[in-house]
């Protein structure tokens, strides 16, 4: 039995969730959150690792994991994005709220960034090819050329075609997030 850690901050999330929830969103989007990882822990199982611990922190979920080879890992961490993925094409008539956060969760997970499940896939192809410590400054280097490309895109979408300031706020907001648990997940907290 894997230890569970519970941090605060998912304290706060769920209370920030319900307080927010006017439309009954915190449901699917819970689902599909849930799903999400409870296909990477049947991934895990499957390919024959262990789950040392689960911490559940703002917005997130982490799994420690033992006893994966990369093609393992690999396979664990595209099980999330495609569960997600295929619930989107599942429920999008009986279930539309449903599908649209699967779909949104599953391909915002594929982004080749790490610690996004398309960074862990990056660098689990890169590991079997190259050295760890080049296998990593690469992954790095894709996951900044991402976020850059957000950040490009959003300010297009913003200044050029006009849409407003929200398209540049999400692509911030993704960027800063996404640099927030790089380095949450180099400092192991």
């Amino acid at each position: 039995m894997p230890a569970i850690e519970l941090r605060p901050g998912f304290c706060v999330f769920a209370i920030m969730l319900a307080a927010l929830d006017r439309n009954g969103a915190v449901l699917p989007f819970v689902c599909a959150m849930a799903l999400h990882e409870l296909a990477h822990a049947a991934a895990m199982l499957a390919c024959g690792g262990k789950i040392r611990r689960l911490t559940l922190r703002f917005a997130d979920l982490h799994m420690e994991a033992a006893g994966l080879g990369y093609r393992q890992e690999f396979l664990a961490a595209l099980a999330g994005p495609l569960m997600n993925l295929a619930c989107g094409a599942a429920f999008r008539v009986c279930w539309p709220d449903f599908a649209a956060y699967s779909l949104i969760l599953g391909l915002y997970n594929l982004l080749p960034v790490w610690p996004l499940d398309g960074g862990r896939m990056t660098g689990c192809l890169l590991l079997e090819r190259l050295p760890p410590a080049q296998a990593e400054r690469v992954n790095m280097t894709i996951g900044a050329c991402v976020c850059g490309t957000l950040l490009l895109a959003g300010a297009f979408w913003s200044l050029v075609r006009r849409a407003g300031l929200w398209p540049l706020g999400m692509a911030a907001y993704l960027t800063i997030r996404l640099v927030g648990l790089a380095r949450r997940a180099e400092v192991g907290t």
